[in-house]
């Protein structure tokens, strides 16, 4: 599978699993850049990473620094999305792959040879003055996924599709 360390969006006919959702957001690119990557405030409008935290490569918090390539992302997902938090997540940590400021960044995790990866895109490009295309990507390889994604893909499309939409009325309204 392609690596994310090229900078080049992922396609449909590179990965064996490929999910996706996007939506045009009425904001500017760097304030739809900066409610995504503002963790600390997922519990208020993220129905899919109800938490979320930005830590170092040893797993210590980061503050008032950028994302970048190495550290690693702990969140809490609800499958399928909702805001209840009464409903147990599941947790879950990444490792960032690949960051654009302002444009791209990437978290995934891969396991040695054919068993598993998954790589996360999170993907802003400018469609007119003032507006937004945010795209998530979801791509998966090897084995694993496909024995986890007979039961979890419409769940993560749905999580994905609900993200989009909550991101662009929490960037909208603010």
């Amino acid at each position: 599978m392609p690596s994310s360390t090229t900078k080049s969006i992922p396609t449909e006919s590179e990965w064996p699993i490929f999910i996706s959702t996007s939506a045009v957001i009425n904001v500017p690119r760097d304030k739809v850049w900066d409610t995504l990557l503002d963790f600390d405030s997922y519990p208020t409008w993220n129905p899919y990473f109800r938490a979320s935290t930005l830590l170092d490569h040893t797993d210590a918090p980061v503050y008032g620094r950028a994302i970048a390539v190495g550290d690693h992302v702990a969140m809490k997902a609800h499958l399928p999305p909702t805001m209840d938090d009464s409903i147990k997540p599941r947790a879950i940590t990444e490792t960032v792959m690949h960051v654009e400021p302002g444009r791209a960044v990437v978290w995934g995790s891969h396991a040695p040879g054919w068993l598993f990866g998954a790589e996360h895109w999170y993907v802003l490009t400018e469609v007119g003055e003032g507006r937004t295309k945010f795209e998530i990507i979801k791509v998966f390889s090897g084995v694993g996924p496909w024995i986890v994604l007979v039961s979890l893909r419409a769940p993560i499309a749905a999580a994905i599709k609900a993200m989009a939409q909550a991101i662009k009325v929490r960037c909208e309204k603010s």
